[in-house]
């Protein structure tokens, strides 16, 4: 996190906020810097000190009486990649599920501007009201604010030029149905385990991406906003657990205990710095492996080397019955380089870290490749030999 020291007053602080995003290259167009910095963050979080509010951090807004988030503010870095990918254009008509503060429907609004309209949904009363109040105190009174399941859109609006959407695991019939041919739909979309922000061009029965980041936005608050995916640990105390999606064999009961059987380690000799992103890897293993899921481990889990991914809080695995490999790295000696690998447990492990050390070349070979997720409404033809991801009642294919 990253907290300014000079001037801590809120005009200061925002402008700041506006030069980090544009020298990160999290902002790279006019009309997203124009509207970041026309749109005060701080007025939409006024229980949060400035600093706070304008440094690069998720900030909590709600939870539920025993703890467990239910909306927070997204870093304003997260927020920036979102409306670059959802190019939004003056004088258009935006649906934006999930209102959360009312801060990116503000930026909404300033970018389609006084020719356009945003209409932004939430299915918590108590978030759409003080988004609502918010927006009319400043000055934002064009906005249709509305509270409902998100999952239904608002066709009264319809059809809209873009849709953004909060995180979700699938795209409901009404999305595809309220959002115009040719139109954008944003959504960060559950994949494998993983949450990718996703542009998608609508071509009809198809949503072809041509944007996708790593992403980590407030889930869609629905019962079934997630209702495709399976989470369940694999050790008896809980300390290691695996998520991954209906349309996968995979069995947290016949992988209890694999990790006190037969263990295999293979290093790619890849090296990646110690902050270089490697989620390149994990949307290799979604478009090629059936049983591409993800691990986390607890730290007791991790210091104790019973289980050590790559990243802690979630990496890419592969699973193949009673057997489990996953992600993992090496320190050098410098202290700043890693060497990428895999650990594997079960009959199969050694094969599933060959699996995995194969993609890990993959990503190597060209690190900023950028596959083309598509979307399909409902089966598309049965010839093609791209795997299939099944989501509900769509099918997604992941392409290189």
């Amino acid at each position: 996190m990253t907290l300014p020291t000079r001037d801590s007053s809120p005009d200061a602080l925002h402008t700041a906020m506006v030069r980090r995003l544009a020298r990160s290259g999290k902002v790279l167009t006019d009309a997203v810097a124009d509207a970041m910095a026309a749109v005060p963050r701080h007025h939409f979080l006024p229980a949060v000190p400035p600093r706070v509010a304008y440094s690069e951090q998720d900030i909590i807004t709600k939870r539920t009486a025993d703890g467990p988030v239910l909306s927070w503010a997204s870093a304003p870095g997260t927020v920036a990649t979102t409306l670059e990918q959802l190019i939004v254009l003056p004088d258009q008509t935006i649906l934006e599920i999930g209102t959360g503060t009312g801060y990116t429907t503000a930026l909404l609004a300033h970018l389609t501007g006084k020719g356009g309209h945003v209409t932004t949904l939430d299915i918590d009363p108590d978030l759409t009201v003080a988004a609502r109040d918010t927006l009319t105190a400043t000055g934002h009174t064009a906005i249709t604010a509305l509270t409902g399941d998100g999952r239904h859109g608002h066709p009264d609006g319809a059809p809209y030029h873009r849709i953004v959407a909060a995180d979700a695991w699938d795209i409901p019939a009404a999305w595809w149905d309220q959002l115009g041919r040719g139109g954008r739909l944003v959504v960060p979309l559950r994949l494998r385990g993983a949450s990718w922000s996703i542009g998608f061009a609508h071509h009809g029965d198809r949503m072809v991406s041509d944007m996708a980041e790593p992403a980590g936005l407030t889930p869609m608050i629905s019962h079934v906003s997630h209702e495709g995916e399976r989470v369940a640990s694999i050790h008896q105390d809980g300390l290691v657990s695996l998520a991954w999606d209906q349309d996968q064999p995979i069995s947290s009961t016949v992988l209890s205990g694999v990790l006190y059987r037969d263990r295999a380690v293979a290093l790619s000799g890849v090296v990646s710095g110690r902050s270089s992103p490697v989620d390149g890897i994990w949307l290799r293993l979604a478009a090629t492996e059936a049983g591409c899921c993800r691990i986390t481990a607890r730290g007791p889990a991790v210091t104790s080397q019973l289980c050590t991914p790559a990243i802690p809080l979630g990496s890419p695995a592969l699973v193949d019955a009673d057997s489990l490999a996953y992600l993992t790295l090496t320190r050098e000696h410098d202290g700043y380089a890693h060497v990428l690998g895999a650990i594997g447990h079960g009959p199969k492990g050694h094969q599933l870290t060959d699996r995995i050390i194969t993609a890990i070349h993959a990503w190597d070979k060209d690190r900023t490749a950028a596959p083309t997720i598509t979307l399909h409404r409902g089966t598309p033809d049965t010839t093609t030999r791209t795997r299939m991801i099944i989501k509900g009642e769509n099918r997604l294919t992941i392409t290189y």
